[in-house]
């Protein structure tokens, strides 16, 4: 019995697809699911749609409610708000925006973005918006910035060095003060200072707490510690809150002599000055001597506190008249110069 060679065939299967299946296939005349219809129409839309994610939120206004279809399934849809309300939402929405003045970041962005700020540009950023004045106000800002701009020099104070730099009470003021030393563009601001650049008449209405003298080479300084008056008087009006010590040693912002000025007269010749103590300057007019080779400066200091119309009323007046004046400055508290309890002795030596 002879066998017969069965010959090789090739074997198809469903999925082998051939370009004949393509080129002559009958045309589908049966509807799509809705399933896929739906995800072809959203894709759709999604592509045409350019807005941004922030302009979308009031489409996303409703509430989520649990659908069953007839397999079963359990499915989520976002049911939207009535017309009416969703234009209520809208409004308040809007008028929230407004009242709010823009978008709320978080504090860590503003410190992300205070790491950048340079010495000169603190007040700008501080006035951007609560949170950046916030920041502006810790510890950890201050720090940063003596670290960004410090370098050693020469004449930098000891209690504003690194090892003194420790502590939060008044760390704000130890920067900026330290800042006049090391910080170019705000020692050059120290360094164009002119010869009776100021006059001393933008003293008036201050209180002398503090004066004294000394002579330094050929010449004789005297010194005027005046301190704002309506500030100290708006302090015994307003009411007495006895602080806390806690409180007292984390104040960043802490700083006894704010509000405060010297004015520093130097002269050729010694001057008795009468005591000034508790009086308030009054007026400060600076003319020339009568050899017409130097300045004469008069202030008169009066014990009242009582002004109409700019002009002190119901009070005895001290006259102090300084001759040969040969400049005069006015010092702020951040200014090098400018004499603090633990550089006074360093002022007093320098030659």
């Amino acid at each position: 019995m002879s066998r017969l060679r069965k010959g090789k065939r090739l074997s198809r299967t469903f999925g082998d697809v051939t370009l004949n299946d393509f080129a002559n296939s009958t045309v589908c005349k049966n509807r799509l699911k809705k399933s896929s219809s739906n995800v072809t129409h959203v894709i759709k839309e999604l592509e045409e749609d350019n807005k941004g994610w922030d302009e979308k939120l009031d489409e996303l206004e409703g509430d989520f409610v649990e659908t069953r279809d007839e397999d079963g399934n359990v499915k989520y849809v976002l049911q939207k708000t009535d017309g009416k309300k969703r234009s209520k939402s809208k409004n308040v929405t809007r008028n929230y925006r407004e009242s709010q003045g823009g978008y709320d970041y978080p504090m860590d962005i503003w410190f992300l973005i205070s790491e950048y700020i340079g010495p000169e540009d603190v007040g700008r950023f501080a006035g951007i918006c609560k949170t950046s004045f916030a920041v502006t106000n810790t510890a950890k800002f201050w720090f940063n910035l003596y670290k960004r701009y410090y370098k050693s020099v020469p004449n930098l104070p000891e209690r504003l060095q690194p090892e003194c730099m420790l502590r939060f009470y008044g760390i704000r003021t130890s920067v900026v003060r330290a800042l006049y030393y090391m910080y170019p563009p705000f020692v050059e601001r120290l360094r164009a200072t002119v010869t009776f650049e100021i006059h001393p008449d933008c003293l008036n209405r201050r209180l002398c707490i503090c004066m004294w003298f000394h002579k330094q080479n050929a010449y004789w300084y005297y010194c005027f510690k005046l301190k704002e008056n309506n500030i100290q008087s708006r302090a015994k009006l307003s009411s007495y809150k006895k602080p806390d010590l806690i409180e007292m040693l984390e104040d960043v912002t802490a700083n006894c002599e704010e509000h405060c000025r010297i004015l520093e007269v130097s002269c050729k010749y010694f001057i008795a000055i009468p005591t000034i103590q508790g009086l308030t300057l009054n007026s400060a007019l600076m003319t020339l001597s009568p050899t017409f080779r130097h300045h004469k400066l008069q202030m008169v200091f009066g014990s009242g506190a009582t002004y109409v119309s700019h002009k002190p009323i119901g009070s005895s007046t001290t006259t102090v008249i300084i001759d040969g004046v040969i400049n005069v400055k006015i010092l702020d508290w951040w200014h090098p110069s400018y004499p603090h309890n633990h550089n006074i002795d360093l002022l007093l030596n320098n030659d």
